[in-house]
């Protein structure tokens, strides 16, 4: 049982149960019908599974089980304090041994943000437990020619905050204590694409820009008060050194990747973000040779935050996909 209090727990979200799958305990989420076919939620950062608030119940009432987890390192769930558990082979297969704990031979895999980022790995190293994959915001791209973090360092120097995270005692540091203001400055509206030449590469410097950071107006932020107070609760109970850890995996996951067969064969629906700055929609475009059986779709006038901004849209074109290809 997690040390973490039950936020979630009240009509709006479905309560956890927890499932032990090798070394780790997941808190689960659950909702539609048992016998429907199931699709796994994986979140990103700085997130968790009640990021999914807002599409579980449009696919649980389409029939299918609408399965979200808090992430290793992330709210309800175990939370190792060393980085090395977080790679991507690691977490991969913490999900191969998760999908059978839960009482499935395969899933369909849906992931935003880390999330997405974990559910193409997963669907190549693993693919007789994925039926299909919807990765939102996040796509799947050829491996770097250098290591990520020697790009990000030259693209946005020591400031980007993929390399800033690299400290492990910085979020604490920095975030730690501020959760309440944490959620107003990162859960805000992205800017419109024609300011990006103007605050890049800046906008990605997050650490230095929340230590300047006072507070948004309501109509800046893409979730309501009592929304964001679940993260900043959470948060404030786990604190933001497991939840980054991913990012000091960064290098270690380009270097697993060397020699691999990337391919996802499984039928893919990718959803990009018109108005992402820091996945924008271009960087799908070398999808193609990756991903044979795959459909794209864009979703406009919608930031990062896709699953919050735009809902409507992030749930017809997770349902028209799923309809036509994974019936319920």
């Amino acid at each position: 049982m997690s040390d973490i209090p039950a936020y979630y727990s009240g009509p709006d979200f479905p309560d956890a149960r927890f499932v032990t799958a090798g070394d780790v305990t997941f808190a689960v989420y659950e909702d539609g019908p048992e016998d429907g076919r199931p699709i796994l939620l994986l979140h990103g950062w700085p997130e968790l599974a009640y990021s999914w608030k807002l599409v579980m119940p449009e696919l649980a009432a389409a029939g299918y089980r609408a399965i979200a987890i808090d992430m290793k390192g992330f709210g309800r769930s175990s939370r190792p304090d060393d980085a090395s558990p977080y790679s991507a082979d690691v977490m991969t297969d913490d999900l191969a041994r998760l999908i059978p704990a839960l009482g499935y031979d395969k899933v369909i895999l849906c992931g935003h943000d880390w999330g997405g980022a974990l559910v193409w790995p997963m669907a190549y190293r693993h693919p007789d437990l994925i039926e299909g994959v919807v990765g939102i915001c996040t796509p799947h791209v050829p491996r770097a020619p250098i290591p990520p973090l020697t790009i990000y360092r030259k693209r946005g120097t020591d400031r980007h905050y993929m390399v800033q995270f690299q400290d492990a005692d910085l979020p604490d540091r920095v975030f730690g204590g501020k959760e309440d203001l944490f959620t107003q400055f990162i859960f805000s509206v992205t800017p419109p694409r024609s300011v990006w030449p103007k605050v890049l590469p800046q906008a990605l410097f997050l650490p230095d820009r929340f230590e300047k950071f006072t507070g948004n107006p309501d109509e800046k932020l893409i979730m309501g008060a009592g929304d964001r107070a679940v993260f900043a609760r959470t948060y404030a109970q786990t604190g933001h050194r497991t939840p980054t850890h991913v990012y000091r995996n960064i290098d270690r996951n380009w270097e697993i990747t060397e020699g691999v067969d990337l391919t996802v064969s499984q039928p893919c629906l990718m959803l990009m973000a018109e108005l992402d700055m820091m996945l924008p929609p271009e960087l799908a475009d070398a999808m193609d040779g990756l991903c044979p059986d795959l459909e794209k779709q864009l979703l406009p006038d919608t930031g990062h935050w896709a699953m919050w901004e735009n809902p409507d849209a992030v749930n017809h074109s997770i349902l028209d996909w799923l309809e036509r290809r994974f019936p319920a």
